[in-house]
């Protein structure tokens, strides 16, 4: 399921991913001011990213799993050329690359969907990157 977590959000395609998650879906992340809830929000939060770094990739690293969750290591990397919106406020496009590690966490439901999601990422190393 990561791996095509990783094929669809190299192919760009938001929908693509959003369909991996349960339409009930909880997704959290420490710059979240609160989680993700459904598949909505989570294609509506993928499609912003991919605005921000149109050219964004991720690349697998490692993958563990046991029984119903998966913990996978990500690199993800692009050039930050749209708005992005982190918790620290609005950041205009900046054409700098960016590149920074990002760890989930996910359990899976009985469909085999992702009913449950924590992201982590080194979101001060990913501000060092970029004018603020």
């Amino acid at each position: 399921m990561i791996r095509q977590w990783s094929e669809a959000f190299n192919a760009h395609d938001a929908v693509g991913v959003a369909a991996l998650y349960a339409e009930d879906a909880c997704v959290s992340h420490p710059s979240y001011r609160e989680p993700l809830q459904g598949r909505k929000a989570v294609q509506d939060d993928t499609l912003a990213y991919m605005i921000a770094v149109p050219n964004v990739t991720s690349e697998l690293t490692r993958i563990v799993g046991d029984q119903d969750c998966v913990a996978a290591e990500i690199t993800i990397s692009g050039v930050h050329a749209g708005p992005l919106v982190p918790a620290t406020g609005n950041l205009p496009p900046s054409g700098r690359r960016v590149r920074f590690p990002l760890a989930l966490f996910c359990r899976f439901g009985p469909t085999g969907r992702i009913v449950e999601e924590h992201r982590y990422d080194d979101a001060p190393d990913l501000l060092r990157q970029l004018p603020h």
